[in-house]
């Protein structure tokens, strides 16, 4: 039988969640203004440029010679320059208008602002797990590229497609 080892990323992972959760818990009250000071002050969306845009033009220079490795619509139509600027915009984007989306959402919820009038109860829990998938999805992708930046090497993977095909006599 194979013996499983403890998986201490994901232990302090969930440590991390329970407290956090008892801090909300606890602390709650004392956490709302200066969370919408940070909301409200545009420090997370430049953050969030900084971050995106640092990353990418990282990756573009340390592993932009790897043609053979990207699939992309806008590599393989305009090129490599073009691909790091539209996935710079992209996540960029996606994560600066998340935080718009539930900064309105926390002023709407914890605070006199109306933001969204006309919406649900309904309509806007879904826009919260949207918008917050979106954001997560944009930091988690963003972290992966800085992931292989740091643990970059030298050596490059290069795959040899063949053509030739042998005849048998």
């Amino acid at each position: 039988m194979k013996k499983s080892k403890l998986n201490l990323k994901w232990i302090f992972s969930l440590l991390f969640l329970i407290a956090l959760f008892i801090l909300m818990q606890v602390y709650g009250s004392a956490m709302k203004e200066p969370l919408k000071t940070m909301l409200e002050s545009g420090a997370i969306n430049t953050f969030i440029w900084a971050y995106v845009g640092s990353v990418f033009l990282l990756h573009q220079y340390l592993y932009g010679a790897n043609e053979l490795k990207n699939d992309s619509f806008i590599y393989k139509h305009f090129g490599r320059y073009a691909d790091t600027l539209f996935g710079i915009a992209t996540y960029g984007l996606a994560g600066t208008t998340s935080t718009a989306l539930l900064k309105g959402l926390y002023l709407q919820t914890f605070y006199s602002g109306m933001y969204f009038t006309g919406f649900g109860t309904f309509d806007l829990v879904s826009m919260f797990l949207l918008t917050s998938f979106l954001l997560v999805y944009s930091m988690f992708n963003t972290s992966m590229m800085l992931r292989t930046i740091i643990y970059h090497t030298e050596t490059v993977e290069i795959t040899v497609k063949s053509n030739l095909t042998s005849k048998s006599r």
